[in-house]
């Protein structure tokens, strides 16, 4: 692997990465020290999808991922807790007491912290399997060292505020979980109300000058990863982590079951949207339905966005419709450079 914090050749430019070294720590194998060191051990893929891949192009078209295998993957995770307490409640009663939801709360942080593990693991799979985009000019950055601990310990952090949203928000959170016909449908358009704030608050801060500050930190990568989603300010954090969820649920009230569910699918997103898989890999949930009209998000959208750095295009994280409806959506690039390589 290249050292990082070193000149690295791209083409006929020189880049230079921050330092990092945290890395070798866990590749070695060493006993994690700290919470941190424990979780950065799954921030890691193969050596290989750090350095950049001159021959990538050789692998031929971008392939077209199947979006049912990854709801299957995303409801396995998030219906399995909701599966055990309808279980619990229609042979042993509703919950009742702080107690008991003390535990129903710790039952539901550890499913998600497990479902928000497997997620990065499985994004460093397909990173693996499919190559990742623009890898034929840089590989994909790895965390710096002075913002490792803080990035990592957001995890956690992340998943406790989110499921305590969960239950806030959710008021029938002690009854039998419930779903109904509309219940998809539902959660597609949470995620759309989500995407809209989120549209509305992420462009403000490219384009206004006062505003940068908010996201400045997120954009000092130009290679995500699935971790690096979360490496932001705290007034971001703030931000994309409860106010802007807030809004959403004003807009689509969704039920204790519909909301865990929507906030595995926008977890899940944001993970994929950060990992450059080199594939047609579109929205799981809303992929299908948008892609008629030319809306729907995939893996290469927000990969372009960090590309393009301040400068912007696709500021949706979600879908495309906000985009594509106010004139901010980029052509995506990855198939262009495999038919004009192919004709050289």
């Amino acid at each position: 692997m290249q050292p990082q914090g070193e000149h690295t050749e791209t083409g006929k430019k020189k880049q230079i990465r921050a330092t990092t070294t945290w890395q070798h720590r866990v590749q070695q194998g060493q006993f994690p020290h700290s919470l941190a060191e424990w979780v950065s051990r799954f921030d890691l893929g193969p050596p290989e999808l750090y350095e950049p891949q001159p021959d990538a192009l050789d692998r031929g078209p971008v392939p077209s991922h199947p979006v049912w295998r990854e709801n299957v993957f995303i409801l396995k995770f998030m219906l399995a807790p909701l599966a055990v307490q309808w279980a619990l409640q229609t042979f042993a009663g509703t919950i009742q007491g702080p107690l008991a939801l003390a535990v129903q709360y710790f039952a539901y942080q550890l499913c998600f912290t497990i479902f928000a593990i497997c997620t990065v693991v499985r994004a460093h799979r397909f990173m693996t399997e499919y190559g990742t985009l623009n890898e034929h000019k840089r590989g994909r950055d790895i965390v710096p060292d002075v913002h490792y601990k803080r990035l990592h310990y957001a995890l956690m952090i992340f998943i406790f505020i989110r499921n305590i949203g969960v239950f806030v928000l959710a008021k029938d959170r002690a009854l039998k979980p419930s779903f109904s016909a509309w219940s998809p449908v539902k959660v597609g358009l949470f995620q759309i109300a989500l995407d809209y704030f989120f549209y509305c608050y992420h462009r403000s801060t490219h384009e206004v000058d006062a505003l940068w500050f908010i996201h400045r930190q997120h954009h000092a990568t130009k290679s995500p990863t699935p971790f690096m989603s979360l490496w932001a300010d705290s007034y971001q954090d703030v931000l994309e982590w409860i106010i802007i969820p807030f809004l959403a649920f004003l807009v689509v009230k969704l039920n204790f079951a519909e909301l865990y569910v929507a906030s595995g699918y926008t977890l899940y997103v944001e993970a994929f949207g950060h990992s450059g898989i080199r594939a047609y890999w579109a929205h799981p949930l809303l992929g299908k339905v948008l892609e008629p009209f030319g809306m729907e998000l995939v893996v290469e959208d927000h990969d372009l966005h960090h590309r393009y750095g301040r400068g912007g295009k696709n500021y949706g994280k979600q879908t495309r419709i906000w985009d594509v409806l106010f004139g901010t959506a980029a052509p995506r690039e990855e198939e262009a450079i495999y038919a004009a390589n192919t004709k050289q």
